[in-house]
Protein backbone atom coordinates (compact mmCIF):
# COMPACT_ATOMS: atom_id res chain seq x y z
CA UNK A 1 0.00 0.00 0.00
CA UNK A 2 1.34 3.50 -0.75
CA UNK A 3 1.54 5.80 2.02
CA UNK A 4 -0.53 9.60 1.09
CA UNK A 5 2.21 12.51 1.14
CA UNK A 6 1.50 14.75 3.70
CA UNK A 7 1.12 18.02 2.11
CA UNK A 8 1.97 21.63 3.95
CA UNK A 9 0.00 24.05 4.39
CA UNK A 10 2.71 26.38 3.14
CA UNK A 11 2.72 24.51 -0.10
CA UNK A 12 -1.27 24.58 -0.25
CA UNK A 13 -1.30 28.18 -0.20
CA UNK A 14 1.08 28.58 -2.36
CA UNK A 15 -0.49 26.38 -5.12
CA UNK A 16 -3.63 28.47 -4.20
CA UNK A 17 -2.05 31.78 -4.71
CA UNK A 18 -0.38 30.92 -8.08
CA UNK A 19 -3.89 29.67 -9.08
CA UNK A 20 -5.12 33.01 -8.22
CA UNK A 21 -2.82 34.81 -10.53
CA UNK A 22 -2.42 32.62 -13.31
CA UNK A 23 -6.24 32.57 -13.93
CA UNK A 24 -5.72 32.09 -17.37
CA UNK A 25 -3.87 28.80 -17.12
CA UNK A 26 -5.86 25.35 -16.54
CA UNK A 27 -5.18 23.76 -13.69
CA UNK A 28 -3.63 20.68 -15.73
CA UNK A 29 -1.26 23.54 -17.11
CA UNK A 30 -0.49 25.27 -13.60
CA UNK A 31 0.33 21.24 -12.70
CA UNK A 32 2.22 20.44 -15.61
CA UNK A 33 4.67 23.53 -15.08
CA UNK A 34 5.00 22.87 -11.30
CA UNK A 35 5.53 18.93 -11.38
CA UNK A 36 2.01 18.32 -8.89
CA UNK A 37 -1.24 17.06 -8.87
CA UNK A 38 -3.80 19.22 -10.80
CA UNK A 39 -6.53 18.30 -8.05
CA UNK A 40 -4.09 19.25 -5.56
CA UNK A 41 -3.86 22.72 -6.83
CA UNK A 42 -7.97 22.58 -7.78
CA UNK A 43 -8.55 21.92 -4.47
CA UNK A 44 -6.44 24.26 -2.74
CA UNK A 45 -7.88 27.21 -5.00
CA UNK A 46 -11.05 26.56 -4.15
CA UNK A 47 -10.19 26.24 0.00
CA UNK A 48 -8.46 29.28 -0.34
CA UNK A 49 -11.34 31.26 -1.97
CA UNK A 50 -13.55 29.65 0.57
CA UNK A 51 -12.19 30.91 3.89
CA UNK A 52 -9.83 33.50 2.82
CA UNK A 53 -12.39 35.96 4.31
CA UNK A 54 -11.82 34.26 8.16
CA UNK A 55 -7.99 36.11 7.66
CA UNK A 56 -9.97 39.98 7.66
CA UNK A 57 -11.03 40.70 11.28
CA UNK A 58 -13.10 43.72 11.53
CA UNK A 59 -11.31 46.81 11.95
CA UNK A 60 -12.10 49.86 14.87
CA UNK A 61 -12.41 52.97 12.35
CA UNK A 62 -14.93 56.20 12.58
CA UNK A 63 -18.59 55.94 12.61
CA UNK A 64 -18.32 57.71 9.60
CA UNK A 65 -15.90 55.52 7.17
CA UNK A 66 -17.11 52.97 4.98
CA UNK A 67 -16.23 49.35 6.80
CA UNK A 68 -16.23 46.53 4.23
CA UNK A 69 -17.39 42.89 5.36
CA UNK A 70 -14.48 39.99 5.80
CA UNK A 71 -15.57 38.57 2.68
CA UNK A 72 -15.38 41.95 0.52
CA UNK A 73 -12.10 42.02 1.95
CA UNK A 74 -11.01 38.93 0.73
CA UNK A 75 -12.13 39.58 -2.61
CA UNK A 76 -10.34 42.88 -2.75
CA UNK A 77 -6.93 41.22 -1.53
CA UNK A 78 -7.49 38.40 -3.55
CA UNK A 79 -7.94 41.08 -6.81
CA UNK A 80 -4.79 43.22 -5.65
CA UNK A 81 -2.95 39.73 -5.69
CA UNK A 82 -4.33 39.08 -8.95
CA UNK A 83 -3.62 41.61 -10.84
CA UNK A 84 -0.18 42.30 -9.38
CA UNK A 85 1.15 45.48 -7.54
CA UNK A 86 1.46 47.61 -10.39
CA UNK A 87 -2.58 47.81 -10.36
CA UNK A 88 -3.26 48.75 -6.79
CA UNK A 89 -4.66 51.90 -7.61
CA UNK A 90 -6.93 50.28 -10.12
CA UNK A 91 -8.74 48.02 -7.78
CA UNK A 92 -9.13 50.44 -5.39
CA UNK A 93 -11.12 52.61 -7.73
CA UNK A 94 -12.95 49.80 -8.59
CA UNK A 95 -13.62 48.88 -4.90
CA UNK A 96 -14.03 52.05 -3.69
CA UNK A 97 -11.60 51.84 -0.77
CA UNK A 98 -8.20 53.93 -0.37
CA UNK A 99 -5.00 52.39 -2.09
CA UNK A 100 -3.50 51.81 1.49
CA UNK A 101 -6.32 49.36 2.34
CA UNK A 102 -5.80 47.81 -1.02
CA UNK A 103 -1.92 47.56 -0.11
CA UNK A 104 -2.90 46.48 3.80
CA UNK A 105 -5.64 43.65 2.92
CA UNK A 106 -3.52 42.10 -0.24
CA UNK A 107 -0.79 41.74 2.85
CA UNK A 108 -2.75 40.16 5.59
CA UNK A 109 -3.96 38.08 2.65
CA UNK A 110 -0.24 36.79 1.29
CA UNK A 111 1.44 36.83 5.26
CA UNK A 112 -2.17 34.61 6.34
CA UNK A 113 -2.72 32.40 3.15
CA UNK A 114 -1.12 28.98 4.71
CA UNK A 115 -3.26 29.92 8.42
CA UNK A 116 -6.37 28.93 5.55
CA UNK A 117 -5.38 25.29 5.50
Amino acid sequence: MIEPVKVSSTLCASLALLAVRKRAWSFERLGHELGVEATLIRKSWQHLLENAWRQFPEERLSKHAWQPDASIKAMIALAAYRYGSGQMAAVARQYGVPVQRVRYWRRILLSRAAQVF
